[in-house]
């Protein structure tokens, strides 16, 4: 009796199912004035989080979860690498944007000095890179160079009193670490300018060496460049005076060589990103 009960139950409950409009009834409900009527404090003053947290198995959840399948999913080495790309690339927007701000003030400066048309000056510097990028290049690759210098003088004294038993105390002022000093800057400079026509410090700046034609350097060019490089230094360092000066801002051991040091990196790319990371998609006149 109670299983024909049950079954005229289940078979009457399946017709109204089937009757009803799910979609109607749904749209028919207002949920705003549903959840205006609903008191969430007070629903969740009587929910027990705890009694709930204590029914959850981490552990068991934990086991569930495939680890080596997310970690390939999310791919975080990607993850991290664009990151720390994106963060690395805005950090040398930004310097170089600021270098080439200087150089730009100090074209202009030096063109009412000079009183030079203005517009040619300007024309002139979006490509021959100004003092202000070209110091700040030298000044890292100073820093950069003296670290590795002081990291080659530390391995030759280690490996003197290996075999020796005998350290040695580098006297800065002496013949030996002057010698050596000025071959390793020759090598870091020769080397740089020879095989690629930028050192690290132009690299940061986005600076690159070239012909005077503009044409890549030739690596008999960047030796040259090299061994004039000292010159430029001389009388007080009048050599250089040509970066400020000179049209397309080229220094004595420019002249020598027959060099100029353009920029090398996309302004316009830049800005792109920096559009790109504000959510801008329109690029005014572009």
């Amino acid at each position: 009796m109670e299983s024909a009960e049950h079954g005229w139950n289940q078979r009457v409950t399946d017709l109204l199912l089937q009757a009803l409009d799910v979609n109607a009834v749904a749209q028919r409900i207002d949920v705003n004035a549903v959840l205006d009527h609903v008191d969430v404090n007070d629903l969740l003053k009587r929910v027990d989080l705890q009694a709930l947290l204590d029914r959850v198995d981490v552990n068991d959840l934990l086991r569930r979860i495939d680890m080596d399948a997310l970690v390939r999913e999310t791919d975080l080495g990607a993850v991290i690498a664009r990151s720390s790309g994106g963060m690395a690339s805005e950090a040398l927007d930004a310097v170089r944007s600021q270098a080439v701000g200087l150089d730009r003030f100090i074209g202009r400066w030096v063109a009412r000095l000079l009183r030079r048309n203005s517009d040619g000056a300007r024309n002139q510097q979006r490509y021959y890179a100004g003092a202000a990028s070209r110091f700040t290049a030298y000044a890292i690759d100073l820093a950069v160079g003296s670290g590795l210098l002081a990291l080659i003088l530390a391995v030759i004294s280690y490996a003197a009193q290996i075999v020796t038993g005998h350290s040695i105390a580098w006297n800065h002022h002496g013949w030996a670490s002057g010698v050596i000093s000025v071959c390793w800057y020759f090598l870091y400079f020769g080397y740089s300018w020879a095989v690629s026509g930028r050192t690290f410090g132009m690299a940061v700046l986005g600076l690159r060496v070239v012909r005077a034609d503009g044409a890549d350097i030739d690596p008999w060019r960047g030796v040259v460049r090299a061994a004039a490089f000292p010159l430029s230094f001389l009388l007080f360092g009048l050599g250089f005076v040509g970066i400020l000066v000179q049209h397309e801002h080229r220094a004595l051991h420019d002249l020598i060589a027959g060099t100029a040091v353009l920029y090398a990196w996309d302004a316009r790319a830049a800005r792109l990103r920096f559009l790109a990371r504000d959510g801008v998609t329109t690029i005014p006149g572009g």
